[in-house]
């Protein structure tokens, strides 16, 4: 285990190495069993502590996860819009970060899609600019290219259910929705992830709704790495072959933003057979499991069939936010040393 984590970021799996993701997931465990069993062990850990997060997006799973969290262990949040700051009388994100970073001990911060009118990656540089002002941990809270601490959450999953990530067949697939709304950071963030913890990953997509060809490459790379298999598929039914966990979901292009969004319709409601149903799912291995992030477009992701089934494990995945989280915080926000250098 690594135990030397105290005042890192996080803004991608890509800049954590194995071993501190694997430490971030055993404490996770750890404190999901301490929640199971009614016992509160760390419930005082970082008493004293603040978390600022930092919403120019709506929330349900992110912002209750990490508030429950923290107040679990102690901390408190300060839920924030940009609309409540000094943001919109031209005080820059680095400044921002700054002076938080001078009353609390973590700053997370989600900005993405219609907060940025889909202009990629101007989430991700927005968060970058905080980071670059604070003296605190950064956390992603999700932004257009990444949302690291949902694949920290499906990490965790994927490891209670199959006993280890490394060489399960794991396959991230696009799905068909009505709307154009949400963003690749999903898809980017569990090729990134899967790739570097060892499994064998299938990306599954129509050809016009692609991934950030360098988000593509750095998984490549991963998997090299891991000696693991990354394949990319553009017919759904053969991403699903023989894999243990299948993740469709809808996204739009990372293109998106130049293509406009009645062209980027268009492109999507040609591929609305893109669909995860009882069928679909039995392509997959026996004991696959089926996953999402949530919120999912029932009827057209996914059927109620699947999503309501015994193979399903989104609940399991919600609550994985906050335990995920929770051992973000507990290594991050305190860590080794705690006591010592508060």
């Amino acid at each position: 285990m690594k135990t030397d984590l105290r005042g890192k970021d996080l803004i991608t799996t890509q800049e954590w190495s194995k071993a501190e993701l694997e430490s971030v997931l055993d404490v996770a465990d750890q404190l999901k069993a301490e929640f199971a069993a009614d016992q509160w062990a760390h419930h005082d850990a970082l008493t004293g502590y603040s978390l600022f997060e930092l919403f120019y997006n709506t929330s349900t799973r992110t912002r209750n996860s990490f508030e429950a969290g923290i107040n679990q262990l102690g901390g408190y949040p300060h839920i924030m819009s940009p609309d409540q700051l000094q943001l919109e009388h031209g005080e820059s994100a680095k400044e921002t970060a700054k002076v938080l970073s001078r009353y609390g001990h973590a700053l997370a911060v989600r900005v993405l899609g219609g907060a940025v009118d889909f202009e990629y990656p101007r989430g991700t540089e927005i968060i970058r600019d905080y980071q670059e002002g604070a003296d605190i941990p950064v956390y992603n809270m999700q932004c257009d290219t990444y949302h690291p601490c949902q694949t920290l959450a499906d990490l965790q999953t994927v490891r209670e259910r199959k006993g280890s990530i490394e060489d399960i067949n794991f396959t991230i697939s696009y799905a068909y929705a009505p709307e154009v709304r949400r963003p690749v950071s999903v898809p980017h963030s569990s090729i990134l992830g899967f790739t570097k913890m060892g499994a064998n990953v299938t990306l599954a997509h129509p050809e016009d709704i692609e991934l950030d060809p360098e988000i593509v490459e750095q998984a490549e790379e991963n998997a090299d790495k891991a000696n693991v298999d990354f394949t990319v598929e553009h017919d759904m039914e053969r991403g699903f072959r023989d894999a243990d966990i299948v993740y469709p979901k809808h996204w739009v292009s990372y293109k998106v933003g130049e293509r406009g969004t009645e062209a980027e319709k268009e492109i999507h409601d040609q591929n609305q057979d893109w669909i995860c149903d009882e069928e679909m799912l039995s392509n997959a291995n026996d004991d696959a499991n089926y996953m999402h992030c949530l919120p999912a477009k029932r009827g057209f992701e996914a059927t109620d069939a699947v999503m309501d089934g015994p193979q399903s494990v989104i609940y399991d995945q919600a609550e994985n936010r906050m335990h995920a989280q929770k051992g973000l915080m507990l290594l991050t926000m305190g860590g080794r040393g705690y006591g010592s250098g508060r």
